[in-house]
């Protein structure tokens, strides 16, 4: 595949079954791109995914994704290869990273410079985070781990960089997509202060 071509692959449409799955990955000629994805994408999807980008030396630049069923997700990704010391696109296929365990990387020095936490009602009572700091390949793939970690996961997100700094914004259910509890909020927020340094 050249750079300037765009390659579609569709599995199945969203179905809700185990292989329904479409993406699509635009490339430019400077090892920039948009990845799209749509379908049944499981539980964990997300870090996978980031996991194995950052493996391959790829930094999603910005992008946003949006649960749209019990199962069924809408994702598009600006992605950037241009740190990466071989061809980050090699035979690039995002399916077997979905399907399989995340990848083992060494987690980056996540740096958060300004954070605001708050109950939403959105997505049927949520956790809104708007999370800043400075960018690194890895960054989003820290945050997911981190979420993990107090059991909360997206049902949306929208991430965009300006300059050298990462301007995330998640919106966090709970396990079996239930509403957090006012403990949950405290937790994350001592360890988002924590990570602020403030």
């Amino acid at each position: 595949m050249t750079a300037t071509e765009s390659a579609v692959h569709h599995v199945k449409p969203c179905d809700f079954d185990s292989t329904g799955i479409c993406w699509d990955l635009s490339l430019s000629p400077s090892d920039t791109g948009t990845l799209k994805l749509s379908g049944d994408l499981k539980p964990g999807w997300l870090g996978k995914l980031s996991s194995h980008l950052s493996r391959r030396e790829i930094n999603i630049t910005s992008g946003a994704a949006r649960k749209s069923g019990p199962l069924c997700w809408d994702a598009s990704f600006e992605i950037d290869g241009k740190h990466s010391h071989s061809d980050p696109f090699n035979d690039f296929n995002p399916l077997p990273a979905l399907m399989g365990p995340a990848e083992q990387i060494t987690l980056p020095q996540i740096k958060i410079s300004d954070f605001q936490i708050e109950h939403s009602t959105r997505h049927g009572g949520s956790i809104y985070t708007e999370i800043s700091g400075m960018d690194c390949i890895g960054f989003l793939y820290g945050m997911l781990r981190m979420y993990s970690f107090y059991s909360l996961f997206p049902t949306e997100l929208e991430i965009s960089t300006r300059g050298m700094m990462a301007f995330d914004r998640f919106w966090l259910k709970g396990i079996g997509a239930s509403v957090p509890a006012k403990e949950d909020k405290k937790a994350l927020y001592e360890k988002l202060k924590m990570l602020s340094g403030s």
